[in-house]
């Protein structure tokens, strides 16, 4: 049974969203572990989206991603939202570069907004008719008598089945599978208004095998949706078999892949498979909602775990938007992508359709040093357009020694039981006795430095 205390509010406010203010911690912490969940994943779909420019100027794409990246650090309510709407954006990865439209790119985004935790067969859909999608993996070229596979290869290996079955003992689809899957998902277009669609007439109506030989083949006109705008019956849509695939012992190997990546990005690595079959429960049960698996996942004891809360790195929107929040600074944004990138997480331009790599990458050479740039710049924060910090709010009511002060700054943080006591007391040691708190000097040059310091130091970066 999960205890639920200021620690365990700040660890679910950290990992379901981008951090907490005090105040939120508070309301949390009065509402207890389920209630708090509940109003985490219930938020209704939005279809809110960013400047939509018909262009591929990089400055149209600047304004996206600082509306991305304002929405990111500043909405409460629907924090998870944007959270998972993230995640998908890393899961279904797609690059500015290849799409080549603002529009593309900004519809796309608010497609994980309204879909991004609700039923997984909607998203994967939407997906395969997503405009950017299409460009980044070429499935608008992908017609009868002119196959490509981009777009199958990778929505088996990447988005949906992976490689592997979860023991790594099994290969989960063959070439065959990969050129069948392709015939099915032939036909899809958008129009010049950046409309996702279905060209019937494109489509390779055929006979089609998946996973032949299996328990759960799948033969017959298999594709995805009818030419009139409806998904197909399950034993006709490619999307419904994908999601029939199970291992030789019968496990159904969907749930498992997605299960295990969540709870990599919310909690730690490398899960075993009786942990993701419990959290994985309901959502086998309801129809796969991604809501489902998420409030199993924040529930479980287990991702209130001592490893849960030390065993990965923030990436950089998680450390950057998690430190303005803890510490109550403001910021129009402007300049936010630009640092995100620097940390080597470009809005809107992942790497390759695998997305960012994560965990200890993150903190190379270069990486950190822009993180502590980026640390700096929140501590000397004096402008609303960068970043913008009252000094004065950090410190305690009544406080008189800098150790109260490094204290509260710490705990701001979330990283005050974390933090090593040698470190703890060089930033004690870094006031050097300047503690009269209504002194300017002391505020400006101390406080913000002690701000910058703390972020700079392993366990600002790990949650």
């Amino acid at each position: 049974m999960v205890v639920w205390s200021e620690e365990n509010v700040v660890h679910l406010l950290n990992r379901a969203g981008f951090g907490a203010k005090p105040n939120d911690i508070k309301g949390f912490l009065r509402r207890g572990v389920g209630l708090s969940v509940e109003i985490l994943v219930s938020q209704k779909p939005t279809s809110a989206k960013g400047p939509s420019a018909p262009t591929n100027e990089r400055s149209e794409l600047k304004k996206l991603s600082t509306w991305w990246a304002k929405r990111m650090a500043t909405q409460n309510a629907r924090r998870l939202q944007e959270k998972m709407v993230l995640f998908w954006h890393d899961h279904f990865a797609t690059q500015f570069s290849v799409a080549k439209s603002v529009r593309r790119m900004s519809y796309q985004n608010r497609t994980f907004r309204e879909h991004g935790l609700g039923p997984l067969r909607t998203l994967v859909w939407e997906v395969t008719r997503d405009p950017a999608m299409l460009e980044m993996l070429d499935g608008r070229q992908n017609r009868k008598n002119a196959l490509n596979e981009n777009f199958a290869r990778e929505l088996m290996e990447l988005f949906v089945l992976g490689v592997f079955s979860f023991d790594e003992t099994e290969e989960n689809y063959t070439q065959t599978d990969v050129t069948e899957l392709t015939r099915a998902l032939t036909g899809f277009q958008y129009d010049a208004n950046d409309v996702g669609f279905f060209n019937l007439a494109r489509w390779d109506s055929g006979s089609k095998t998946l996973f032949a030989g299996k328990p759960f083949q799948a033969t017959g006109p298999i594709g995805v949706e009818d030419g009139a705008g409806n998904l197909l019956p399950p034993a006709q849509n490619a999307i419904d078999i994908l999601f029939t695939h199970t291992d030789s012992a019968g496990n159904l190997t969907m749930p498992r892949f997605l299960g295990k990546k969540l709870w990599e990005y919310f909690a730690y690595p490398n899960p075993d498979a009786a942990l993701i079959d419990e959290i994985t429960t309901d959502f086998r049960a309801n129809g796969y909602v991604v809501r489902d698996l998420l409030r199993s996942l924040f529930t479980h004891d287990e991702f209130y775990s001592a490893t849960a809360k030390t065993s990965s790195v923030k990436n950089p929107c998680e450390f950057l938007f998690s430190a303005m929040r803890a510490l109550d600074a403001q910021s129009s944004h402007v300049l936010t992508p630009d640092k995100l990138e620097d940390m080597g997480m470009e809005l809107f331009e992942p790497p390759s359709v695998n997305g960012w790599s994560s965990g200890p990458s993150w903190l190379s050479s270069g990486q950190l040093v822009a993180r502590f740039d980026a640390a700096q710049a929140v501590g000397a924060g004096r402008s609303a357009t960068d970043v913008k910090l009252k000094p004065e709010k950090l410190i305690p009511k009544g406080a008189v020694g800098e150790d109260e002060v490094v204290d509260e700054i710490l705990a701001r943080l979330g990283i005050a039981a974390k933090t090593p006591s040698g470190t703890r007391q060089a930033l004690i040691d870094y006031f050097e006795g300047m503690n009269d708190f209504e002194d300017e000097e002391v505020l400006e040059k101390k406080v913000r430095g002690a701000v910058a310091l703390a972020l700079q130091i392993p366990e600002a970066s790990i949650h």
